[in-house]
């Protein structure tokens, strides 16, 4: 699929800050999902058409949300019989496994924490992202945003976090 070099310049330190450990350690399809692409396009997808929605995407959610109660911060499982019972449907967004009382066992979980610099100055990195593959180089990536550069730093996490840790 590719050589050694672009294998130690470019995937190996990115793959081991996203997934916490060596690359040896991964599965072979890890490394294999990872698109090689010959080309100046730097869209985020191959897809012929791309683009972003009218007023952005908060809009769609504002108006999928307009009509939903949303409770933040709770204990679901301290709440679970009485918040199942006040909604035909609940969604729920926390661990997996614990929802089904780890009947499987414990899953492994990888987080992200987003660190947001604004720099005043338009197109600061040439790029709308920019992925950094350096194992020293605590983030993975970096998006600038138009006019003033807003950079959210990504940075993979263990599970070890909270969510309200998470949230911050």
């Amino acid at each position: 699929m590719i050589g050694s070099d672009i294998y130690e310049k470019l995937i190996k330190g990115y793959t081991e800050k996203q997934w916490g450990r060596s690359a040896t350690d991964l599965p072979p399809f890890i490394i294999k999902r990872l698109p090689v692409r010959l080309t100046f396009d730097n869209n985020y997808f191959n897809d012929r058409y791309q683009g972003i929605p009218i007023g952005g995407y908060n809009v769609i959610i504002e108006n999928m949300m307009k009509d939903v109660e949303v409770e933040l911060g709770l204990d679901f499982f301290a709440n679970r019989q009485e918040l199942e019972a006040s909604a035909e449907k609940v969604v729920f967004t926390g661990m997996i496994d614990q929802y089904f009382d780890y009947k499987h066992g414990e899953l492994e979980y990888r987080s992200l924490r987003f660190e947001h610099k604004v720099l005043h100055e338009e197109n600061y990195q040439g790029n709308a992202v920019v992925n950094y593959t350096e194992r020293e180089i605590p983030y993975t990536l970096r998006k600038s945003l138009q006019t003033a550069s807003t950079l959210p730093y990504l940075q993979p996490q263990s599970s070890a976090l909270s969510n309200l840790q998470l949230a911050s």
